[in-house]
């Protein structure tokens, strides 16, 4: 007879080789693993924050968490102690891993802050118009997420003769951390300006007419504060709308044009005499202008007296 064939029990001791080697590449599989970043809520850093695959004490107290809005590094010496500790079976590799632990936050910024002081100086600065910024711009807060970002302002000081204000703010989340706070205040005037565009020839109205706001500081003495002085003017240009005027942007409308033929008229206490005349200036009302006599083509100096009509002073010959 044969002897029996060995075949089988190499068969059998390569099976068992395969199923340790399973076995391993199991038990590494669902092994602890440090986590590249985790980001924390509250103030605790947990088991579950550093290590994934976490079956137990996950929730684990370990460390404080970072301030809001900060953050910390565990190495790779503090990946081991805490994983030896727990007996999470990881081992460091070549990589050198590190975890990067942040604290989530919402920020309280400068604008918000600056808009509940606004508020608190509108209520203290009834019926005048203002403006106002802080001097410090990096002045913010860090609050827990989810929470108010109400900011709440005390101890308000104001001098709107020296331009000044003075608080101190708190973030309604954390009213402990209080920040003094000191700013400008700017007076606010109101402009006369044009809705829409108009052009050389438009008469300005009523109806033309809106307003601006702007620092009083920064209107100039050029500028047109009294709506008066622009209804029944018209643009020497073209002026854009919900922009400040300048004087010398508006006229009286023209009454005669350059080239007009007009009506001369030569007053005094015995005659009243008219010419015909052609115009060789533009003019508004009250404007001097010289006028061309069709007759006599002599020229003289005459006053502009409504649309084609000129007034020539009695002592100068030109009927």
């Amino acid at each position: 007879m044969k002897e029996p064939v060995v075949k089988p029990v190499l068969d059998v001791k390569r099976m068992m080789m395969v199923v340790a080697m399973t076995a391993c590449i199991v038990s590494h599989a669902f092994a602890a693993t440090p986590k590249t970043e985790s980001t924390v809520v509250g103030d605790r850093i947990t088991l579950g924050d550093v290590f994934d695959g976490i079956k137990d004490n996950a929730d684990y107290y370990l460390a404080p968490a970072p301030a809001l809005g900060k953050s910390m590094v565990l190495n790779t010496a503090d990946l081991t102690r805490i994983s030896d500790a727990f007996n999470l079976g990881w081992v460091p590799d070549n990589n050198l891993p590190q975890v990067v632990i942040r604290r989530s936050s919402n920020t309280v910024d400068r604008y918000e802050i600056q808009a509940a002081v606004q508020e608190k100086l509108a209520a203290q600065m009834k019926g005048q118009k203002f403006d106002m910024e802080l001097t410090d711009r990096s002045v913010s807060f860090r609050v827990p997420d989810a929470t108010s970002k109400e900011v709440l302002v005390q101890n308000l000081m104001c001098n709107p003769a020296k331009g000044e204000f003075s608080a101190t703010v708190a973030a309604a989340a954390a009213p402990d951390n209080k920040q003094d706070v000191r700013g400008k205040l700017y007076p606010i005037s109101q402009l006369p300006v044009l809705k829409d565009p108009l052009r050389p020839g438009d008469v300005i109205s009523a109806h033309d007419i809106d307003y601006v706001d702007m620092r009083a500081a920064d209107i100039t003495s050029s500028m047109v504060v009294d709506v008066n002085r622009l209804i029944g003017q018209t643009p020497r240009h073209g002026i854009s709308a919900m922009k400040p005027i300048m004087a010398g942007d508006v006229q009286m409308p023209l009454l005669i044009k350059k080239g007009d033929l007009v009506t001369m008229l030569l007053k005094n206490n015995i005659v009243s005499l008219t010419a015909q005349g052609r115009a060789i200036d533009s003019g508004v009302e009250g404007e001097a202008i010289r006028v061309m006599n069709t007759s006599s083509k002599q020229v003289v100096s005459a006053v502009v007296t409504g649309p084609q009509v000129v007034s020539v002073k009695p002592t100068v010959s030109t009927m």
